[in-house]
């Protein structure tokens, strides 16, 4: 089973997300900010990350060049979710390695849909 972690400081945004992925047949975990997300991410090593940018401890960047970074980590892959959408953000996301780049608010069945998309690969 597909195993995806959603990293948001975002209460309603996180309850969004899981609901509509757990629905979908993902196992779902979820982590409040980036610090967690990291530890999230070594504990249970998901196929899919849905990371935040704007968050307390570590943003979604800091998150992504660590995980990017360590040879163990580094094929997890990354929908960056984000309520910035400045063409900046995408740029730095795509080149610390983010497959995907999605802007709040977003569509629950988009947002499937690119899971199933970066699973499958």
């Amino acid at each position: 089973m597909t195993k995806v972690l959603v990293v948001d400081d975002s209460d309603v945004l996180r309850k969004i997300a899981i609901f509509n992925l757990s629905k979908a047949g993902f196992e779902v975990h979820e982590a409040i900010d980036g610090l967690m997300g990291i530890e999230k991410i070594i504990e249970i090593k998901p196929d899919v990350v849905i990371l935040d940018i704007m968050m307390p401890k570590l943003d979604g960047f800091q998150v992504l060049e660590k995980v990017k970074k360590d040879p163990q980590l580094n094929t997890v892959k990354f929908i960056v979710l984000t309520a910035k959408g400045g063409d900046t953000d995408l740029e730095r996301a795509k080149k610390l390695g983010a497959e995907e780049f999605m802007t709040k608010p977003f569509s629950p069945k988009a947002l499937v849909e690119a899971v199933v998309r970066l699973a499958s690969r």
